[in-house]
């Protein structure tokens, strides 16, 4: 079920799947990184692998910059993408791109904002990987100075309703600069 987590993290984020080391402890029980990226900090549970690819999108080539982390039946990831300036960014697009990647179903997305940037929280149910496994995955999408950030919480089970306590942690340490 590992590579559940993995392929959810990476399909919700509009990446290829990629080979990634597991860990047997949980994500959310690991030590925690902060992350220095180019105007923005987190801090992540776990040590992060970081990864580029280059997305199609209707505007054009998108550089997609992801750090992963996981364990067990579980990972965290937090991507950020510079949208092209002839581009408006749309959340919910976002928000419902993510679940069709996954095969899953958007619940409970709120409409909000994040350090005064507009944002979605989401929950998307019965994500599916290539082999059929299901999962929930948490995600935050934030529209900050060009760029769409992503944080991930994604967990083995069809209809989780709550992230762990570090999901929240996770979401609040987010700084954009």
């Amino acid at each position: 079920m590992r590579a559940l987590h993995r392929l959810l993290l990476l399909t919700a984020m509009t990446l290829s799947s990629a080979a990634l080391v597991a860990c047997g402890e949980q994500a959310s029980e690991k030590k925690v990184d902060t992350l220095n990226g180019e105007g923005f900090s987190v801090d992540m549970p776990g040590t992060p692998k970081r990864s580029t690819q280059t997305i199609r999108t209707a505007a054009g080539p998108v550089m997609l910059t992801a750090y992963v982390t996981e364990g067990g039946e579980e990972g965290f990831s937090m991507s950020v993408a510079k949208i092209p300036s002839t581009v408006e960014g749309d959340l919910d697009g976002a928000v419902q791109g993510a679940a069709s990647n996954v095969k899953g179903t958007p619940k409970d997305t709120v409409k909000t904002t994040y350090q005064g940037f507009p944002a979605r929280d989401t929950r998307i149910v019965n994500a599916q990987d290539a082999n059929g496994n299901r999962g929930t995955v948490f995600a935050r999408v934030i529209l900050a100075k060009g760029r769409l950030f992503q944080l991930q919480f994604v967990q083995e089970g069809a209809d989780v309703k709550k992230p762990p306590a570090a999901y929240p942690t996770f979401l609040a340490s987010l700084k954009i600069s």
